[in-house]
């Protein structure tokens, strides 16, 4: 009997071991080979999931029974069984359901298998899921070609790029376009909530559309409709807690003072080996600066905590709120989000209020309109502790004094308090307005349509600061105003047609835009009292004032005619005119000639390749020209020099 127990022992020992997880690893391809970054590999049934990195490699742990299920955007979801395997290659296939799917290409839409350049469709599922309050942070590793950089601050916009920076000069932003219109104000303005779609223009034919200012790539942004039906109510609210992903802690008193004995080594400690106290050994003699050793010359009692001082635990808290319906002739979606992100820096706070109402209206079987239009009200008050300050500080320093006033330079060097910067009154509010109203008309030959698009943005900034230790300790105040204002007036004529084998899609634009701005600053130096703070600037004993505005206006027209022959063989021609304030006196208008011609090999009959189900061979050529820009106005104009791309997508 105790043989036969051993043996059972044994036997469930060694099931056991073979139940361990497997460290898995492998690459994510697409059938030509390429790598593909941010493909999402997750245990089926279990939370253990990780994305590709940038050579489409991941790694993992799951048991040798496990399922991955492997996702990514444009291409079939795939379940693949580990079977005991410790590396584990997968190769997608794309969807060629997408390949219908109807995608935004400027002033008009345009069927996925029917593109001649680079248009992708971001997955608006990972806006859902992502807890973040700009959209471009629920972007990140979604798009392929789409860069988007880190966020150091509630609310903050990260910076973007599209296939990396195009302009030499000038305004190196990408072109964001809103519900069909040029949108210049912050991302972080936009409830990620009330989005329908994202798709992002990458290559220079694709963005010919849009002229010189589409010169880093354009991102489309759509927003939410009402749909046919009784009203539909939601709500939701979600409540996140963030924390920094490495803990900047630095020493503690303890730590700090092992540190100097460390440092001293020779004299600190006795023996051959320097492991023996020396008892002798005058610590505080050691310390580097006066301020670390108390009135006796002793090692300062303090243990101050500055990290945990100046940090917080993060959150982000948001309510939305939501109503849509319609019938057959209107629909409506309303909708209202609350918003509250506070960072792991203390102070770093951002608020948002946004209210939206999108309705569209058929007013007869030839006629339709709508508008689009939202505020949002941003609340960033407040201003953060020096970081850096938080890290090197010593703990062996308070930064305040027996009276509970802060100590602007603790240790009696250059080196300041970093609660310097957020012990002041900061008065920060960002408003925004955005509104477009549309017309369509659709003309009496069949096909023939003509849209009117009406939009505007406004923004308000306000900030307001009084700081009591600015201007070398003699306090220093500020209020500072910024104002925004842009139109847009498009004429658009599409045509769409199909004779036969034929089909063309033909668009006409004439357009109009002028954008203001201006900013008035007035500063106060040196107070003897700061009571009533900014708002009271004329107790200061020196006082400064500056403004700045500028003024510029477009005019444009674009032609844009796309040709399918036998659903395989494709071109599309764009020609856009742009005139600028902005250029020289005697040269106020560029020319943007651009050719995207695409040949779906998997159509043709000679193509025998089982194992590949949709092939397309394109390529686009665009010419352009450099125009010098007025010094005197905002210099945003750097037209693209001749490319040519050549692309192939396969499945």
């Amino acid at each position: 009997m105790k043989h036969f127990l051993i043996w059972i022992f044994l036997f469930f020992f060694a099931m056991s071991g073979l139940a361990q997880d497997l460290n898995i690893k492998g690459q994510i391809t697409d059938t030509s080979g390429e790598s593909i970054i941010g493909v999402n590999v997750k245990v089926k049934g279990k939370d253990t999931g990780t994305i590709t990195d940038i050579d489409g490699n991941y790694h993992l742990q799951a048991a040798p029974n496990d399922i991955l299920v492997v996702s990514y955007i444009g291409f079939i979801t795939q379940e693949v069984p580990v079977k005991n395997r410790t590396v584990v290659d997968i190769r997608l296939i794309e969807d060629v359901k997408a390949l219908d799917e109807v995608v935004v290409v400027g002033y008009g839409t345009q069927r996925k298998a029917d593109l001649t350049g680079a248009v992708i469709r971001a997955d608006i599922k990972t806006l859902k899921r992502s807890p973040n309050s700009n959209v471009l942070q629920s972007l990140q590793g979604n798009v392929p070609g789409l860069n988007i950089g880190q966020v150091t601050n509630s609310g903050g916009t990260p910076s973007m790029s599209i296939r990396g920076t195009n302009t030499l000069g000038g305004n190196k932003d990408v072109l964001v376009i809103l519900d069909g219109i040029i949108y210049t104000s912050s991302l972080s303005s936009i409830n990620p909530d009330d989005i329908e779609s994202v798709d992002i223009l990458k290559d220079a034919s694709s963005t010919a559309v849009y002229g010189a200012q589409a010169a880093n790539g354009v991102v489309m942004i759509t927003t939410k409709k009402g749909v046919e039906g009784k009203p539909k109510i939601t709500f939701s609210s979600s409540y996140t807690f963030s924390n920094p992903t490495h803990n900047y802690c630095p020493m503690n008193r303890e730590e700090y003072l092992d540190n100097v004995r460390d440092f001293y080594y020779t004299e600190a400690f006795l023996g051959p080996d320097y492991t023996t106290p020396n008892p002798d050994f005058d610590l505080a003699s050691k310390l580097p600066d006066a301020p670390l050793r108390d009135e006796n010359g002793n090692v300062s009692p303090y243990n101050y905590n500055w990290w945990d001082e100046g940090t917080q635990s993060g959150h982000l808290f948001e309510n939305r709120f939501n109503i849509s319906g319609g019938s057959k002739s209107i629909n409506y979606m309303l909708s209202y989000s609350n918003t509250d992100q506070r960072g792991f820096i203390v102070n770093d706070d951002f608020k948002r209020n946004s209210v939206r109402m999108n309705l569209n209206a058929e007013i007869a079987p030839w006629w339709k309109i709508g508008i689009q239009t939202f505020g949002a009200f941003v609340n960033q008050d407040g201003a953060e502790p020096g970081l850096w300050n938080l890290i090197t500080q010593s703990p062996l320093i308070e930064p305040y004094d027996e009276n509970g006033k802060i100590k602007p330079y603790p240790f009696n060097t250059l080196d300041t308090n970093p609660f310097m910067g957020s012990d002041i009154d900061d008065y920060e509010r960002h408003n925004y307005f955005f509104g477009n109203i549309s017309s369509e008309i659709k003309l009496p030959l069949k096909g023939l349509v003509y849209r009117l698009n009406f939009g505007n943005n406004y923004r308000v900034d306000n900030h307001f600061q009084a700081n009591q230790y600015g201007y070398n300790l003699q306090g220093e105040a500020y209020k500072e105003h910024t104002g925004y204002y842009d139109y847009t007036i498009d004429n658009i004529l599409a045509y769409n047609a199909t004779f036969g084998e034929h089909h063309i899609d033909a668009t006409f634009l004439y357009g109009a835009s002028e954008r203001k701005y201006d900013y008035t600053k007035a500063l106060g130096q040196g107070f003897t009292r700061m009571t009533l703070g900014y708002n009271s600037l004329e107790q200061a004993t020196t006082r400064y004032v500056y403004s700045d505005a500028w003024r510029e206006a477009l005019c444009y027209q674009m032609a844009r005619v796309s040709y399918r022959l036998m659903d395989r063989y494709l071109i599309t021609g764009t020609v856009r005119r742009d005139g600028f304030s902005g250029f020289a006196a005697n040269n106020k208008y560029a020319t943007f000639p651009s050719i995207a011609l695409g040949w779906i090999i998997s159509e043709e009959s000679f193509f025998k390749i089982p194992w590949i189900d949709y092939l397309k061979l394109r390529g686009g050529y665009v010419s352009a020209e450099i125009r010098p820009a007025d010094t005197n106005l905002c210099p945003q104009w750097l037209l693209r020099s001749d490319i040519f791309l050549v692309m192939v997508e396969s499945l």
